[in-house]
């Protein structure tokens, strides 16, 4: 919370997404690639996809509360990095999607993440309440007749970030089940 204001909204969607950051970070300790990349079945999404996801998600979120503007993902040169397309965010992914997901290290998406949160706080903390019915439709490009509140998108960011900490957590249990 910035010193200079009393607790409102923000601080919300910040005490939620710093919740989860630590469990997402317990939950990621030790993780080796195969693991990272062992899928429950055939068709399930393995803990590397559902991680660039959430960076994915945490970016391009950050990005519609700002209005635009620099990404993580396309001006900080992690499409390019990772060798995902840019126009890619997880959502609407094929399972052949996530089975060939680049050979990259567990590192550099945790990295990715990071730069991703790096640019949502400030985004977070820059929406003020006279703001939270504003939608962003000339950036919402797809779909600008369906741009989300930002008081929707405050809420969503814990909401489908928190979930996909559970699964990462979950698929970690499983695998390690496999082997008892």
């Amino acid at each position: 919370m910035q010193q200079d204001r009393k607790p409102d909204h923000r601080d919300v969607t910040l005490q939620s997404i710093g919740d989860y950051g630590r469990q997402l970070k317990r939950a990621l300790k030790g993780l080796e690639l195969e693991e990272a990349r062992w899928m429950p079945t055939p068709v399930s999404n393995h803990i590397l996809w559902i991680l660039w996801h959430m960076g994915r998600m945490e970016d391009m979120w950050g990005w519609y509360l700002r209005g635009g503007g620099d990404s993580a993902w396309i001006e900080g040169g992690w499409a390019e990095r990772l060798g995902i397309d840019p126009d890619r965010n997880g959502s609407g992914d094929t399972i052949e999607q996530v089975r060939d997901f680049p050979d990259v290290s567990v590192e550099e998406v945790i990295d990715y993440w990071e730069a991703a949160r790096e640019l949502l706080t400030p985004s977070i903390e820059a929406v003020t309440v006279d703001q939270l019915s504003d939608k962003r439709p000339e950036v919402w490009t797809h779909a600008p007749d369906r741009a989300p509140t930002l008081l929707w998108v405050l809420g969503r960011i814990p909401v489908e970030n928190s979930q996909h900490t559970g699964q990462i957590a979950y698929i970690r249990g499983l695998y390690a089940a496999k082997f008892e």
